[in-house]
């Protein structure tokens, strides 16, 4: 679980009861914190323009926040890298020895199978991981 809220970041509430609606049904859970104090924070929602102190635990940051934006994010960050360098190299390559930098043709496509990222399945049965 994610508590590291700060003051102006939007949350949801998620009250335990089932089936919870889906979040478009529910506007009115959505906020934005106005106060942090241990374990509680005072949110604002303007749905219902009322606030509220609630436990940590039961708010999320939204969805479309840039906290969980950031989050996804760095968790792909790494293989884009990768992915732009392994083609940088096959361009490169093919650039100084005149041999195609085609997917699935020459030396350039087996230089890249080696520089991307190793959980992208590969097409050619003749390039190992």
């Amino acid at each position: 679980m994610n508590y590291e809220f700060e003051i102006g970041d939007p949350v949801v509430y998620n009250p335990n009861i089932f089936p919870l609606p889906l979040l478009k049904e529910r506007p009115y859970d959505l906020g934005t914190v106005i106060e942090v104090s241990d374990p509680y924070l005072k949110v604002y929602f303007k749905h219902g323009d009322y606030v509220s102190t609630i436990l940590r635990c039961g708010l999320i940051h939204h969805p479309e926040s840039p906290k969980v934006i950031r989050r996804k994010m760095s968790k792909v960050l790494p293989n884009i890298v990768a992915s732009v360098e392994a083609r940088v190299a096959a361009l490169v390559f093919s650039e100084r020895t005149g041999m195609t930098a085609q997917r699935g043709f020459g030396p350039a496509d087996i230089l890249r199978s080696y520089l991307e990222p190793a959980e992208r399945a590969r097409k050619h049965i003749y390039i190992k991981a």
